[in-house]
Order: C-alpha cells, then structure tokens, then sequence
C-alpha cells in the first residue's frame, strides 16, 4: 500500500506542466527592469522555479488577497503599500486530506524598496501536495525573475 502510495505521488509529479495566464511581452521585459516602485510604494515580486510539483497551479495571497498564480518558471510583481505583508501560497488538493496549512513569509517593506519572495513545492500527504513561501537574497530573486516568464496578476490584463 506504501508503494502504491508512493507511486501515485511521482506519477502526479511527473503528469505534466500546469499553465498560468501570461503577461505580454512588453509587461515582461518591464518587470524584468525591476525598475523602482511609484512614490510611497513598495514593490514585491514573487517567483516560482523549482522543477517538483510542475502541475500544480500556486495560488498567490498577499495579506490574504489574491495577487495572481503562479506555473513552473513563472513570477509576478505587486507594487504595494509600505508595512508588513504576509504571502502565502496555495495549491488546490487532490484529496480530502487533512494536514499542517502550509509556511507564508512575512515580509516588511519600507517605501520604495523592492523585495523577492520564492514560492517552492513543499512534499504532503500523497496528491495533497502544499507549497511554501520564502523571503530570498536580491541576487536570488533577479536571476529567477531574469530566467522566468511574467504571470498576469490579478485584477489586471495584457
């Protein structure tokens, strides 16, 4: 029962790659400028680009307000009031199972500053996977935003 379980879990990862909305590509290349926030404004980019869990959406919140979603190799930006921000991500279960909610970061932004915040798969229960947010080095960050492709967040179009 152990293997089928096991099994079913490296099947689902392996199933194929989940699609988000895209950003154009202008939207893409100015994100990439990363350049700095309006006045009075912080800027936050969140990212994903691990290669587990590839079929899985992750459903981006900042403060408990959907901000976008995010596929492999993909990431968005929310130019936010200053303060702290909590940013969790979710992934739509599999199965009716029951477990620990998954890790959020919480970030405190200052007025113009620009921040980076990786979104990974984080192993469950078999076909309940969850994911975690964690706050990166800027390095870190600008070489995935760099590397990946603009998602469109929420509440806007392309």
């Amino acid at each position: 029962m152990r293997t089928l379980g096991l099994l079913l879990t490296v099947a689902s990862l392996l199933a194929g790659c989940a699609t988000v909305p895209m950003a154009g590509t202008g939207a893409d290349a100015e994100g990439k400028r990363l350049d700095p926030p309006p006045p009075g404004r912080s800027a936050l980019y969140v990212y994903r680009s691990s290669m587990l869990g590839t079929e899985a959406i992750f459903n981006i919140a900042d403060n408990q307000q959907p901000v976008g979603a995010l596929a492999d190799r993909t990431w968005i930006r929310v130019d936010v009031a200053p303060g702290p921000h909590v940013v969790a991500c979710s992934i739509q279960s599999y199965a009716p199972l029951t477990q620990d909610p998954a890790l959020a970061a919480t970030v405190n932004l200052a007025p113009g500053e620009t921040r980076f915040v990786e979104a990974v798969i984080w192993p469950g229960l078999p076909l309940n996977p969850r994911c975690r947010t964690t706050e990166v080095a800027p390095d870190q960050g600008r070489a995935a935003v760099a590397a990946g492709n603009r998602a469109m967040g929420a509440g806007w179009s392309n």
